[in-house]
């Protein structure tokens, strides 16, 4: 399968995951052009932390501008709301909290869930130096003094 199909199946599961549908039964590598994806779109799971949290692994080389994800559970009992961590993104990797209600996380437990990061604009290699003209003085003119005639 190429790479724009698994890309185009990466999206119908997140439309179908949002919709409420099951499309998850493992987990499965990232699509997205290479090298360097803009897109990267993925299902993956993980185990919470006491605060609900974890540390999502990413592959686009640049800080994501928006990460859009979807729980998958693996039972009708098992719902849980996820959301990514405002201020969390970074070159490498984002974070998503797993809660049960308002106030209660799925703390020490694993998540399944499907994510698509969308990337930013790559952050430049070199920063432009500001350059300062230099103040040129240009000679005074002067007038010759004039020889007497004798």
């Amino acid at each position: 399968m190429r790479t724009r199909e698994k890309a185009a199946l990466a999206v119908a599961g997140l439309a179908v995951a949002a919709a409420g549908g099951t499309v998850f039964a493992g987990t499965s590598g990232a699509v997205g052009p290479s090298p360097s994806p803009s897109v990267e779109a993925a299902e993956t799971s993980c185990v919470t932390d006491g605060a609900g949290l974890c540390t999502v692994p990413h592959a686009l080389g640049a800080v994501p501008a928006v990460v859009v994800v979807s729980p998958n559970t693996p039972g009708q009992f098992n719902a849980y709301m996820l959301n990514t961590v405002q201020g969390s993104y970074t070159a490498t990797t984002f974070q998503v909290r797993a809660m049960f209600n308002q106030t209660t996380p799925k703390a020490g437990g694993t998540i399944w869930f499907s994510y698509a990061a969308y990337g930013g604009a790559p952050k430049p290699t070199a920063t432009p130096t500001k350059t300062t003209p230099t103040k040129t003085t240009l000679p005074t003119a002067t007038t010759p003094e004039p020889t007497p005639l004798g």
